[in-house]
């Protein structure tokens, strides 16, 4: 039983700490798409 709790923890912890795939927009391209006001041009 205490292997199996421990394989599910290892599980989540990868899961979890994976990194996220990159998105095809930069930040600042999607504030201006955004049309955020606080965004100096």
């Amino acid at each position: 039983m205490k292997h199996l709790l421990l394989t599910t923890i290892a599980a989540v912890v990868l899961v979890a700490c994976r990194s996220p795939k990159p998105s095809g927009i930069s930040i600042n391209d999607a504030a201006v798409e955004a049309g955020n006001p606080l965004v100096f041009h």
